[in-house]
Formats: structure tokens, sequence, C-alpha cells
């Protein structure tokens, strides 16, 4: 089954999980991504990043998965010769450093686009390639403290809080996949390349949704309300026997609903809790209590168990473990097994993307340092000999140190 991007040819600089999740992406959709590495630092810094084992790192095998390596010396004057040759066969470059350091390696768009008009070269970075942090070594933290969003996560009267994934980084990995496709389409039609630059600060700044217009038309300071919402009641997450659950009751009839499945009809006639208004006016001095009381004695199951049928936006609290279980991510194949070159089997989550006639199956395993080194730069005209002789000085790097 064919995939979206077959065909297209990726030269990826990415490092870290900034625009590493974009290009995971990316050949997750079938295009072939050729990730450059610096051999002589050791690769991607994912490569000895936790969660790890001897054998490798799960958290460079989620990210790389489906990418090919090459390692060539970006700061030597025969390694960017090298590399422009694989940039004359790219449709897209990608790249994540900060402002400056592809233009002293003489690999930034401007060079790109002469040796291939039509290339679409895009970065991903933690403030953008303009503006007076541009040069600065941002990163996902950093990035949600700029925003913004920081300030409103976490409970009252506690300290503002970082979300708990780098949210930044993988948010900003989105936006450069679909800058890409978007990219590909216009090349596809007129033949012509573009410059894409793709901030995961603005990322997250796009993502503070209602809290960002409020501040832009009163000027009021969103303050965190931990779980809760604003504007609908009870929506919260509730201690329970086994852990935590979730309600999010929108709507007058969901709330019918959810009284009727907690058999809880009494409130049904009690003027406090009418509407979604007079329930958040009365949640922190009554509302709140009632149904914590309530739950406290229950399992997250069998809490789920009553609201399903009444179609409850509700749900228990899974911890990460209990997720890889869980019924509805396994129906989707978001649970699925990659066989790792170097750590063997490993879980990890699917494509999230789904179109119909499209395989949504994960491509292959991240690759081995320098694994397709040699193997590209022969289908770029080089030969076994000028391969070895390159490696014998430390310009490439071919798997695992071995001369071809």
């Amino acid at each position: 089954m064919s995939k979206i991007l077959d065909g297209v040819r990726i030269i990826d600089f990415t490092q870290g999980h900034t625009g590493s999740y974009g290009t995971m992406l990316l050949a997750d959709f079938g295009a072939e991504v050729i990730k450059i590495e610096d051999h002589k630092t050791g690769g991607d810094v994912l490569r000895s990043s936790f969660p790890k084992s001897e054998k490798g790192s799960a958290y460079h095998a989620y990210m790389n998965r489906g990418k090919r390596s090459v390692c060539i010396d970006r700061h030597s004057v025969k390694g960017q010769a090298l590399i422009m040759e694989l940039i004359k066969s790219a449709d897209v470059v990608c790249e994540s450093f900060a402002a400056g350091e592809m233009e002293r390696c003489h690999l930034d768009y401007e060079e790109a686009s002469k040796v291939n008009p039509k290339i679409i070269y895009a970065s991903q970075t933690g403030f953008g390639k303009t503006g007076p942090l541009s040069n600065t070594a941002g990163n996902d933290l950093t990035a949600e403290a700029l925003c913004g969003l920081m300030q409103i996560t976490g409970f009252p009267g506690h300290k503002p809080t970082a979300h708990g994934s780098r949210m930044a980084d993988q948010f900003g990995g989105v936006f450069l996949a679909l800058a890409v496709v978007g990219a590909l389409m216009v090349q596809q039609e007129t033949g012509k390349g573009q410059q894409i630059d793709i901030s995961s600060a603005d990322c997250m700044f796009t993502a503070l949704e209602d809290s960002v217009v409020e501040a832009a038309m009163s000027g009021k300071r969103f303050e965190r309300e931990g779980n809760r919402s604003r504007s609908i009641a009870p929506y919260d997450t509730f201690e329970v026997k086994d852990g935590i659950v979730s309600t999010a009751v929108s709507t007058n009839a969901q709330w019918k609903k959810f009284c009727t499945a907690m058999n809880m009809e009494e409130l049904l006639d009690d003027e406090r809790y009418a509407t979604n208004e007079s329930r958040g006016e009365n949640y922190d001095t009554s509302l709140r209590k009632i149904i914590a009381d309530k739950f406290q004695d229950m399992t997250k199951w069998e809490i789920e168990a009553l609201l399903r049928p009444y179609n409850i936006p509700s749900g228990p609290g899974y911890t990460v473990p209990e997720a890889f279980e869980n019924e509805q991510l396994n129906s989707r194949n978001m649970v699925i097994d990659v066989e790792d070159k170097a750590l063997g089997t490993i879980k990890m989550p699917g494509m999230p993307i789904k179109i119909s006639g499209i395989d949504d199956r994960a491509v292959d395993s991240a690759p081995l340092l320098g694994e397709h080194t040699a193997e590209l730069l022969q289908s770029a005209g080089f030969s076994p000999q000028q391969i070895e002789g390159m490696a014998a000085k430390g310009i490439v790097m071919c798997e695992g140190g071995k001369k071809e």
C-alpha cells in the first residue's frame, strides 16, 4: 500500500527533539528521510538520551524511526561538498540549529537553492530565525516559558509548571510537517522551493486558546485553575480509590444524564446547579465536594462503566503503562511494536493521522549511526575507494566506523 510522500527525499539535520518529531511524521508518511549526523560528537544527542539501555536509547528509537543515517563532517569543506551532492537530489531540507549555524557551514537556504532551486528548506528552532532571540539556544522549556504556557499551567497557589511532556517541540514538529506538505504541493505545481521558519514558542502561543484572546480583549491575566474550567462545571479530575477520574459536563442535557448515571437525581431539583452558569458559581462552595465525596469510594473503572452508556465526556486517568493497554488506543493502531536494530522489539505510539487508503503502520527502525553512509554516497557517484579514503580522514563515517 502506497503512502502519500512516497518518492520524496528529505535531508534531515534536526537534532534532539526539536524538529525530529516533524521529520518522523514525514518518514511515517513514506518520505525518505536522510539524517545527517556528526560522528565526531556521537551523532544525534538523542542516541545517548534517557530512557536507554546499554544497547541504545528508546527516545532515539521513537523520534528517528524510519530514517536513514549518514555521518558527514558538516564543518569541513569536503563534507559540505558531499552534503550538497545529496541536497541536489532532495526535495526538502530540515534543520533545527539556532540562526547562523547553517550559514557558517555554507549549508543554508541561499546556498542550497543555488544547487537545487526547487528545494524546500524548513527550520524549527526554539524562537525562530528572526527577532532578538533568534541566536539564542532555545529549547522546549524556554519556549513554554516565553509564550506564557507555564503561567497558565498548574494549580492555584502553586508555581507555574511546564507541560508534562516536551509539548512545544512536539507541537512545533506537527507544524513543521504540515508546512512541508503544503510547500511540496506548491513545489509540485510550480517547481519552486520555499523557506519555512517554525518557532516552537510561536506554535505554543497559538495553543493558549481562550486565555490569549481574553488577555487581548481585556488585559486580564489568566490564573492557574488546575484541571478545572472557568466556563464548564463540573469539568475536573477527582480522586478515586485507585487513582483519578475526569469528567466534563458541558450542557444541561449532559448534567441530567450525569446525575442519573451516578444516582444523584436529587441534584436536579437544586436551583444552584440548574444551569452551567449556576453550577460554575457554586462549584467551589458546594458542588465539587458533593461529587468528590461520591467518587472517593469508587474505582475509576466503576465510574467509567456507569458513565460510558450515557456518552458523558468522562474517563479514568490512565498511567502511561496502562495507556499502552487501552482498548481505544489499541483499536486505532496507536500502540505498535517496532523491531529496532539496536534495542530489539520496542513499543511506541503509532501514527496519529488516519487517512483512508493509506497505510498507517510505522515504516522501519531508527538507523544505526552511519548505517547508510556508504550506500547513499555510492548512489551519489562516489566509489567505495573514495568513501574509504574520506573515512580514513574523518570526513565521513560508515556504520560503526567500518571502512567500506
